[in-house]
């Protein structure tokens, strides 16, 4: 059967046995009222009416299916997966720092290596257009040759 496999046969166990418990309590009450009870019996009945409404969580937590321990153990993996979920917020958040911190150390990197090809691009225009400026045009060292013996 499909329903008792995948736990609606469960919770409808328990709700039918709650349904009939309730019933059963409020049964007693009607005859209690219809019926009044002996002087003799007045004790009697109250201790019964007592014993069932001490046993009702009882009653219908063995109807529902559920016990002390299930819910000792369902709480223990709720605070499990509280904790697991803590610890992965934290790592989470230690990750974004990691990032933004690699992200900042890439960006210094690129500024530098940026600058670092202005600074070669000036000092090769420097040097071109000094070269031009100080080029011999004769071996003897001047721009204007007297000794004719030009490059």
């Amino acid at each position: 059967m499909m329903i008792f496999k995948n736990g609606i046969g469960k919770e409808l166990r328990g709700y039918f046995g709650s349904l009939f418990v309730f019933i059963f309590i409020l049964g007693i009450i009607i005859a209690l009222i219809q019926y009044p009870v002996l002087e003799t019996n007045k004790e009697v009945v109250m201790v019964l009416i007592g014993t069932i409404g001490a046993s009702i969580p009882v009653l219908i937590s063995s109807i529902s299916g559920t016990s002390a321990s299930e819910m000792t153990q369902l709480k223990s993996s709720l605070e499990k997966k509280e904790k697991q979920i803590e610890l992965l917020n934290k790592s989470k958040d230690e990750y974004e720092k990691l990032i933004i911190n690699l992200q900042d150390k890439m960006l210094k990197g690129q500024i530098d290596l940026i600058d670092q090809f202005m600074l070669k691009a000036a000092m090769d225009f420097d040097n071109k257009n000094h070269n031009k400026k100080n080029k011999k045009e004769c071996i003897c060292g001047e721009n204007n040759c007297s000794c004719l013996g030009k490059n």
